[in-house]
């Protein structure tokens, strides 16, 4: 879901591997709009991962209505430029570059680049409780115990991935079913062709693809602690010389979330119209109940905590740490 053109990805990876490339190589990235502003200046480089030209959710409102500005301002910033993502790893290459200040992305991705050294700092999350639909080619198979010996087709490193290997540990297939990168882009050729048993799909695109005929066999929401969440990562080097920047952030996604609940339909149809989804999709993939008013909600962080623990089990990472030292106190 890029403005690239889809291009058949599929190339099947260890589950370390995949996870493992979430912080990728230390080169640096070229970022139009992003890499001529430096950080410290007046201008705040913010990273997303979706389709769209600008985040949505509730900083993504806050951003179009002005109250995020409006909240930063005080702080020095003049303006916020915006880049999306395919997906979290590649935010994570360009935070270690230096070419973003905040991101919003996956839970996975950024435990990942946490645990593996990147100097950014929670400061909130953007949504909680988000879903994960796998998906078959019609015709395939009916129950998540047939893919034995089949191959499943997802993001690398995303939420989804998580919940993947969540979810064949759970049915104990970890050893017989093949995990392959693909990007959601490339989700529907795969499943159309049969190329894959299933394809697990984030938000909006699942729903889109379920409503296309796709049938879902499973989904994050049967598995409470599989569901993921967004969270908000900023530099370290940011906040040491914008002291207040999480606590600013909080009160504008507070202000902007109290805005889409007055008029929930200008939100959603905001949200379509940046995303390129239709609004019934946009509803199911996001309930107004999946934006937290509080920068740390507790089931947020429990989710954070199980995401975490996981990780470490299967030794797709090595190294732990608090989450109450990766949070920023004045958010």
């Amino acid at each position: 879901m890029t403005d690239s053109p889809p291009t058949p990805h599929a190339t099947t990876l260890s589950r370390r591997r995949l996870l493992g490339t979430a912080l990728g190589a230390a080169a640096a990235v070229s970022l139009p709009g992003l890499a001529t502003a430096q950080a410290g200046d007046t201008v705040l480089r913010l990273g997303y991962i979706g389709p769209g030209k600008r985040p949505a959710a509730a900083t993504g409102w806050a951003l179009r209505q002005g109250q995020l500005l409006r909240e930063l301002a005080p702080l020095g910033f003049k303006e916020i430029v915006t880049r999306n993502f395919p997906n979290g790893p590649d935010l994570n290459e360009a935070f270690l570059s230096g070419a973003l200040d905040v991101g919003i992305y996956g839970d996975t991705p950024a435990i990942v680049a946490r645990s593996r050294g990147l100097e950014g700092q929670l400061i909130g999350f953007d949504a909680v409780g988000m879903n994960v639909w796998l998906l078959t080619p019609r015709g395939g198979v009916r129950r998540v115990k047939e893919l034995e010996g089949q191959s499943i087709g997802v993001a690398r490193g995303s939420y989804m991935h998580r919940y993947v290997l969540g979810l064949l540990k759970e049915q104990g297939l970890q050893q017989s079913v093949k995990v392959i990168h693909m990007f959601p882009r490339d989700g529907e050729a795969a499943l159309d062709r049969s190329a894959i048993a299933a394809f697990a799909a984030q938000i909006d695109v699942g729903p889109l693809l379920a409503s296309r005929g796709y049938p879902v066999i499973d989904e994050a929401e049967q598995h409470p602690t599989l569901r993921g969440t967004s969270v908000i990562v900023a530099s370290r080097k940011l906040l040491a010389s914008r002291p207040g920047l999480a606590a600013a952030w909080t009160r504008a996604r507070r202000d902007a979330l109290a805005d889409i609940r007055r008029d929930s339909q200008a939100y959603y149809a905001f949200h379509s119209e940046v995303s390129g989804f239709p609004v019934e999709v946009v509803k199911v993939s996001h309930p107004l109940s999946h934006f937290p008013d509080a920068a740390y909600p507790p089931e947020g962080l429990a989710l954070l905590g199980e995401v975490k623990q996981f990780l470490l089990a299967e030794k797709l990472i090595d190294r732990d740490f608090a989450l109450d030292d990766w949070r920023v106190n004045d958010a």
